[in-house]
């Protein structure tokens, strides 16, 4: 989440700028110290010990599924640093997001065949560090009357790492509330005790041999009362079928006010695969949009790119061609100046890692479908 809030403060910035001038202008961003001075407030705000051990367990549940997801791996792993300077990494998440979802369709018709994701054999079970395997495992601990399964979370250090030896500082419960017409699982994170709610969430599914329909809704806290109370709330909805996927989301921080929103499909179209999408960050009335569009062949990883970037309706910086060649220009087709290009790498770190974020949530229906 760093990252998502440290583009608003950015982005906020920019927009103001932008507003100063007559439209269409170029990206301007000024008064840096200021930025790194809001980032730093902002990041030291969000800062809580247990959703960051609630982020490195929810890795650790995505790499249990890993070895039926390298090919997805390897082809974002491969056009990554090809497509850094584009920002059209911040598509990534999505096709990766989306070739994870097919190859979970068949696991997921045994979960709706058997009206549960968890397998109720694993009720109750409480999953703990295991020093010797640095890997959570079940040691023999239950929770009596549990239709889910419980992790320990621990202190991670600066590498999000669990720190040895161990100290537990809260839970992550995955709950299976499935029906038969209806997957369904919650996701609770809590402090020490269970006094305070850190994560809250909800994953249906509807899902049949050759697609699958997803909806996630739930809100992440900081924990802390009054003023200093963060809370984003979130809404997703993702669909995948055999021709490609569809995602729309949305995140609002309550103080301060911002909102972060992505519409994105791909389309599978042998060899190519196509990706059209439109993120939005708004905050104090002002929207910044990035819209995009990229073809990747499957078989060459060779791709095209058309990225643009708009402020309040007007655009401000683009980029289209060959990402290995390209170069983004302002409204006028003039070159950007290097703070405008550092500018524009915080927005689309900011989008890539929403797009992480949002992919993540599913990594509990993943870890446990078709067992």
């Amino acid at each position: 989440m760093r990252l998502l809030l440290r583009a608003g403060i950015v982005i906020g910035i920019a927009a103001m700028a932008a507003c100063g001038k007559d439209a269409p202008s170029p990206v301007d961003f000024n008064d840096p110290a200021a930025v790194s001075a809001n980032l730093s407030a902002v990041d030291s705000a969000f800062d809580s010990d247990v959703f960051r051990s609630f982020s490195t367990a929810t890795f650790m549940l995505d790499v249990a599924t890993a070895p039926a997801m390298r090919p997805a791996a390897n082809l974002v792993e491969t056009l990554r640093p090809k497509l850094v300077r584009t920002g059209a990494r911040m598509f990534l998440p999505t096709l990766q997001q989306a070739q994870k979802l097919q190859a979970m369709v068949p696991n997921l018709s045994v979960s709706a065949a058997q009206g549960r994701i968890i397998p109720d054999t694993m009720y109750g079970r409480v999953f703990e560090w295991d020093t010797t395997q640095n890997q959570y495992t079940w040691q023999g601990g239950s929770v009596a009357s549990f239709t889910g399964v419980r992790f320990v979370l621990y202190a991670t250090g600066l590498d999000g790492q669990v720190v040895e030896p161990v100290s537990a500082i809260g839970t992550l419960d995955i709950i299976d509330q499935s029906t038969p017409t209806n997957l369904q699982l919650q996701v609770l994170v809590k402090g020490p005790g269970g006094t305070t709610t850190y994560v809250d969430y909800t994953a249906s599914l509807v899902s049949s041999a050759t697609s699958a329909n997803a909806t996630v809704t739930g809100e992440i806290t900081n924990g802390l009362s009054g003023g200093n109370n963060k809370t984003l709330s979130f809404d997703e909805s993702f669909s995948v079928n055999g021709g490609g996927a569809h995602v729309q989301a949305s995140f609002t921080l309550n103080n301060p006010q911002i909102t972060l929103m992505l519409n994105e499909s791909v389309v599978f179209n042998d060899p190519n695969i196509v990706i059209n999408a439109d993120f939005r960050l708004i905050q104090n009335g002002e929207t910044v949009r990035a819209v995009g569009h990229i073809t990747i062949n499957d078989l060459t990883q060779a791709a095209t790119v058309s990225v643009t970037v708009y402020v309040d309706g007007h655009p401000v910086a683009s980029i289209s061609g060959d990402p290995a060649t390209a170069d983004w220009v302002d409204a006028g087709g003039e070159p950007l100046t290097a703070a405008d290009l550092q500018a524009l790498e915080n927005l689309f770190d900011a989008f890539e890692n929403f797009g992480n974020t949002v992919s993540n949530l599913f990594a509990p229906v993943g870890t446990f479908a078709g067992l």
